[in-house]
């Protein structure tokens, strides 16, 4: 895995906490409204009105930046997936395709939302800005329990659906399915991510698996 690039130093003043603010902003702000392709340490520093010797005082480069915008941006995303989670929680007991459905929309979203932040450095970072851990950790840490956990009881919880066969294994080769034809979209058709025909055709690929046939 390839390790994320990291500040020279973290701010332990208010006042410089507040910098460091404003470069991560003017880096969001940048990427956002010209492209990744103009994202540069001197870009940054003039978008965040600041000297770039500011800038170099806690970035080694944009990298750095790129870094520290992307794992403020993961932290932002677990707590939408904890506000999420609820919602998913409560369709979970209500339906069983349904629930499925926003599972993939809410995972590939946050892919696709990352991705398209700055594609290349994204591509590159992907395995070191795992937005599932994040969010799991989150979960977790929460007193809830962990994604393959939930998963496991989701479908026993749903039993009478499904067809015949070990849940437990059943529950583990839907997660990885899942996550593995997520992963291969981002390596090799990262727009299939925010695409609705995709996420159906994934969705259907679960529930021929899991239901018995007609």
């Amino acid at each position: 895995m390839t390790e994320l690039p990291r500040p020279r130093k973290r701010p332990k003043q208010s006042r410089s906490a507040e910098l460091v603010r404003a470069i991560r902003e003017a880096c969001l702000q940048i990427l956002d409204q010209e492209g990744a392709e103009r994202l540069t340490t001197q870009r940054i520093a003039d978008v965040a009105g600041v000297n770039i010797a500011s800038v170099y005082q806690y970035f080694p480069n944009k990298e750095a930046v790129l870094a520290e915008v992307y794992e403020n941006q993961l932290a932002e995303l677990a707590d939408q997936a904890s506000a999420e989670f609820r919602r998913i929680w409560k369709l979970s007991s209500e339906s069983f395709e349904g629930t499925l459905r926003a599972i993939i929309a809410m995972e590939a979203g946050f892919l696709y939302q990352l991705y398209r932040m700055n594609p290349d450095f994204y591509q590159q970072y992907h395995q070191a800005l795992d937005v599932r851990e994040r969010v799991n950790q989150r979960t977790q840490a929460e007193s809830n329990p962990s994604w393959a956990d939930w998963f496991s009881q989701f479908l026993a919880q749903h039993t009478g659906q499904l067809r015949t066969g070990d849940r437990e294994t059943q529950a583990f080769l839907a997660r990885h399915t899942l996550e593995g034809a997520l992963t291969a979209a981002l390596r090799e058709r990262p727009e299939a991510l925010g695409e609705a025909d995709f996420r159906e055709e994934l969705l259907a690929l679960l529930l021929r698996y899991l239901l018995p046939e007609r």
